[in-house]
């Protein structure tokens, strides 16, 4: 029987993943940077420590074609994040290719997500800048939506592979906020995201309490790219 594979990426002492039940179909990896780290369930994949845990945690998560060899299909989870019924139910009633994930409940804005990681010190106000201009030179009018990447569904699609490839590059380059770089990456690759509700996805996979370390950033002084996020004085 073929098996779908459920992967999480810790690095960093990000987050306290869950121990899983053993679902009949169902393969389980946790890559992680901590090669003590042994939950229930999770077949532990490490990692040689980055330079960058932030960036390396999100790359793992956004490359699933690369980093999957033998699975037709995958799904990521954040590693707050807690499966709570048979993920085959899930699929069956979701998954019908290609890439699925949640539409943002509160927020359908790259310029909203800006503003949002700045109020919460995700990232430097530098950062989010320049991919927010990096979108406006790519004739992004910024009304794609925006998606809560928490859990993925992907197969090996062209499109999928296409996708990851222009996120990845995205990322790598600009802001860790995957949140912040789908749409774009949407946009640039032309690759539609297939989303459901949140109250959906939670009826299978809840969310745990937050990550194990905020990030805090420095302020930079307002200007014209703050003014236009409603952030300036």
């Amino acid at each position: 029987m073929t098996k779908t594979l459920i992967y999480s990426v810790v690095t960093n002492n990000y987050d306290s993943i869950k121990p899983v039940k053993k679902y009949e179909g169902f393969d389980f990896w946790l890559f992680t940077d901590q090669d003590n780290l042994k939950v229930d369930g999770w077949e532990t994949k490490v990692l040689a420590a980055g330079d960058n845990p932030i960036k390396q945690q999100r790359l793992l998560k956004i490359n699933s074609v690369e980093n999957t060899p033998g699975y037709d299909v995958t799904i990521y989870m954040d590693g707050n994040m807690e499966l709570i019924q048979n993920p085959k139910l899930f699929l069956d009633k979701y998954y019908k290719g290609g890439i699925l994930t949640c539409q943002h409940p509160k927020r359908s804005s790259l310029k909203e997500e800006g503003k949002e990681i700045l109020r919460k010190k995700k990232d430097m106000p530098e950062n989010i800048e320049k991919t927010l201009e990096f979108a406006q030179k790519q004739g992004y009018k910024d009304d794609g939506g925006l998606f809560e990447t928490m859990v993925l569904v992907r197969d090996k699609s062209q499109d999928v592979k296409n996708l990851e490839e222009k996120w990845s590059e995205i990322l790598t380059t600009y802001s860790h906020r995957d949140q912040l770089s789908l749409p774009i990456a949407s946009f640039v690759s032309g690759v539609k995201i297939n989303t459901l509700p949140r109250p959906e996805l939670f009826k299978y996979i809840k969310r745990n309490r937050g990550h194990n370390i905020s990030l805090k950033f420095r302020k930079k002084e307002s200007g014209g790219f703050w003014k236009w996020l409603g952030l300036g004085k």
